[in-house]
């Protein structure tokens, strides 16, 4: 008599041949069916599916959803913006699918493809611009930076580098988002880790299944019908029903030309003939002031300070700074011969790609600014700077801050030297590649904190180690020389 158990075995062995035959069945009546008779296109076709296409549904899928959860409970425009990254997702699912039944496009018909991921990026993008006010602006700029990952599509040859240069941007500002909520709430410290799974495990999957760039199918239906097939595609999915609306329309150059135009009547000429005029007048200059009475002196007349207001009569002029504040200075981002020169700016994101080795970054007077700097370059000064932060990719020489408050500098490849002088605060955030080359040398700096990669045998585990560089020293003299010691607390 049959045991349970080999019951139990051959029933499965059932069940997947079973499976393979329905499997072998689609394929053929797909292959039979001419390209053009289709009901559905590829993306409805979850039986013709290829193995890439389901192993990216079965890997990304459940990563964007707990990120999207994670979002929804902090909530407000992270949640808004963590919508617009499952519609990125549900976009590119149904680009891979499509690809696996798709021959190879020409490089001018691969944008109509596409489309609706680089509409989806940029609605991710654009509520980071329009929210820099927001508390959680780091949360809006880690996942704007990051979210480029999801561009591998378009990456021929090295598709995984790519991904893994944008996971390290985006770490940039998730180690601020940790920094600020760590012992405050512990969901965005899930958050973080969320989101960055789903760059680490996309990057795995892109190793695996796209090495060289997206793999098509060479037998596949023509590049036409497949565009045609994505555009008669549902945009919307389970995990983001809501559409970002998209931005408002640009001004027509009619309506710029209108809005900057200077007024035609009594323009510059009447306006600086008016000028002279009355500075032709010498003394008489003053005969047309109106004599101020004692009842209009708020110096002597406090009711008048406390009310705060000025009596009909009085002329309108515009603010002048107090006595002995210096005007706000111009901002200036110019390249000047190989060196690019960034002065005086806010609370801004600003990008400098560097076309050549030589190129160094001087970055002065600047207060809530981060600047991204792409490609190799000499060298980077940050001067006299507040708040600020700087990413770049590799220096060949070394990276100076001076005179600075609280400032944060992170390398995505490699740095051989930093010199940190005469600073209040300053964090160094160090790759992988650059934990056991970089020097850094300290002087009259204060709150230095170092910060880098450690591995574990789970790479979900990891995370950034953050050190501080010692402060306090202890000197004595020995044998006619002095001998200074790191001073260490115990107890």
């Amino acid at each position: 008599m049959t045991s349970s158990s080999d019951l139990h075995s051959l029933l499965k062995r059932i069940e997947k041949a079973t499976t393979r035959l329905e499997e072998l069945s689609t394929k053929r009546s797909a292959t039979k069916a001419p390209a053009g008779s289709q009901a559905s296109g590829p993306a409805n076709d979850a039986a013709a599916d290829s193995k890439a296409a389901r192993e990216y549904e079965a890997v990304v899928k459940p990563l964007v959803d707990h990120y999207i959860e994670c979002s929804g409970k902090i909530g407000g425009v992270v949640g808004e913006q963590a919508q617009a990254v499952g519609q990125l997702y549900t976009a590119q699912r149904d680009f891979v699918r499509m690809a696996g039944d798709t021959k190879k496009p020409a490089a001018a018909q691969l944008p109509s493809l596409l489309g609706a991921q680089q509409q989806a990026i940029q609605a991710v993008v654009a509520l980071k611009d329009g929210n820099r006010a927001s508390e959680f602006f780091d949360n809006l700029s880690a996942v704007a930076e990051g979210i480029a990952a999801f561009g591998w599509v378009a990456v021929e040859s090295t598709p995984v580098p790519y991904i893994n240069d944008m996971k390290e941007s985006a770490e940039f500002y998730s180690n601020r988002v940790l920094k600020q909520w760590r012992e405050k709430d512990p969901n965005q410290v899930e958050w973080v880790k969320a989101f960055l799974s789903i760059l680490r495990e996309l990057a795995a999957y892109v190793k695996q299944f796209h090495t060289t760039g997206v793999v098509w199918n060479p037998n596949g239906n023509d590049a036409e019908s497949a565009a045609l097939a994505l555009k008669s595609e549902p945009a919307t999915s389970g995990s983001a029903a809501s559409a970002v609306p998209p931005p408002p329309p640009l001004p027509t150059a009619a309506q710029l030309e209108q809005l900057g135009a200077p007024s035609k009547a009594g323009g510059d000429e009447s306006t600086r003939g008016a000028l002279f005029a009355d500075l032709n007048k010498g003394s008489d200059i003053t005969s047309g002031l109106r004599k101020v009475d004692r009842d209009q002196m708020t110096h002597k007349n406090p009711s008048l300070r406390a009310a705060g207001s000025v009596k009909a009569g009085a002329s309108d002029k515009p603010a002048q700074p107090p006595a002995g504040q210096p005007a706000a200075r111009p901002k200036r981002m110019v390249l000047e011969n190989d060196k690019w020169v960034v002065e005086n700016y806010g609370t801004e994101h600003l990008t400098i790609e560097a076309t050549r080795t030589k190129q160094t970054v001087y970055m002065y007077n600047c207060n809530g600014t981060t600047l991204d700097i792409k490609n190799k370059l000499t060298g980077i000064a940050i001067d006299s700077c507040q708040k600020c932060g700087v990413v770049f990719d590799t220096l060949v020489a070394q990276c100076e801050i001076v005179n600075c408050k609280s400032v944060q500098v992170q390398t995505r490849e490699t740095v051989p030297s930093i010199l940190i002088d005469r600073t209040d605060g300053a964090h160094v955030f160090l790759s992988a590649a650059a934990r056991d080359q970089t020097q850094i040398t300290t002087a009259k700096a204060s709150e230095v904190n170092v910060s880098f990669p450690y591995e574990t045998e789970r790479p979900e585990d990891d995370n950034f180690v953050e050190q501080p560089v010692p402060e306090q020293f202890q000197t004595v003299v020995k044998a006619g020389k002095l001998l200074t010691t790191v001073l260490e607390h115990t107890g």
